[in-house]
């Protein structure tokens, strides 16, 4: 039996990565990464070392296209309900590859999912059958993300820059679709630079689709309608403002790429 991780570059999979490693032997142990090619530089670095340091393959998969360029191609959106990127560019490509090298009965699949997450296995399972799937975090004993950072500075291993700039994942670059105002606001403020390549590329495929579509949706006044990265942007800005109605501050969304779909 051989146990393939899906492997985010985030701690939590490198946490799932590890646990496999040392149960079943680093030659038992593939791990898999596929690149939405909008990844912070940071992320290959850790990704690269940690895959070294558990001496187990790593094999990176790649589309070729950014989430904005499959957007367009599908003429859609992503949104936090529908995800065609994480469809494509994650989930496709990783199934693809999948089913040439494995059949169900020879591998096992490990996702990075600790005991916060545990309500998203069992929307996990269907999108993965036939293949089993688990979650080495969700072993006794069970670890978290605290123990993971303190395993990581003991073993020297770098975090990814995004952690240490506050975000929850590091996946993107710090972008997700399925983010929330939180999310968005912090990206704002901690690399306004990304954040402007894409409110440029939202306006961009606004005006391919000829469509009032948006990435957030504003859900002030009690109703719901698009909220684009822009007026996100200028809301934020406006020092006369009210606070209340500027964003959802707990709103930090989540990223589900191999546990929710379309």
């Amino acid at each position: 039996m051989h146990h393939l991780v899906m492997f985010s570059g985030g701690i939590a999979s490198w946490g799932a990565a590890r646990r496999c490693v040392e149960k079943y032997g680093h030659e038992n142990v593939t791990l898999l990464f596929s690149d939405t090619m909008i990844e912070d530089e940071d992320l290959y670095r850790f990704l690269h070392q940690t895959a070294d340091m558990l001496k187990a393959p790593l094999v990176i998969l790649a589309d070729g296209r950014t989430p904005w360029e499959v957007f367009k191609d599908v003429r859609f959106m992503g949104n936090s309900r529908v995800d065609p990127c994480s469809r494509i560019l994650k989930r496709e490509i990783t199934r693809k590859w999948l089913g040439d090298a494995y059949g169900p009965e020879e591998v096992t699949v490990h996702l990075g999912m600790d005991w916060t997450e545990m309500h998203r296995m069992d929307r996990a399972r269907p999108h993965w059958e036939p293949y089993t799937i688990d979650a080495p975090l969700l072993w006794k004993p069970m670890i978290g993300k605290p123990q993971l950072i303190a395993d990581l500075a003991e073993l020297n291993i770098e975090l990814p820059k995004l952690y240490k700039l506050g975000f929850q994942h590091n996946n993107c670059g710090g972008f997700c679709i399925k983010a929330g105002h939180a999310n968005f606001k912090h990206l704002l403020e901690t690399m306004p630079e990304r954040y402007a390549e894409h409110e440029r590329e939202e306006e961009s495929l606004r005006e391919y689709l000829d469509s009032d579509v948006a990435v957030l949706r504003d859900r002030t006044g009690g109703e719901s309608k698009p909220l684009t990265l822009r007026n996100f942007r200028l809301r934020l800005e406006d020092k006369n403002a009210q606070q209340p109605m500027l964003f959802d501050e707990f709103d930090w969304g989540g990223c589900g790429c191999f546990t929710d779909g379309e």
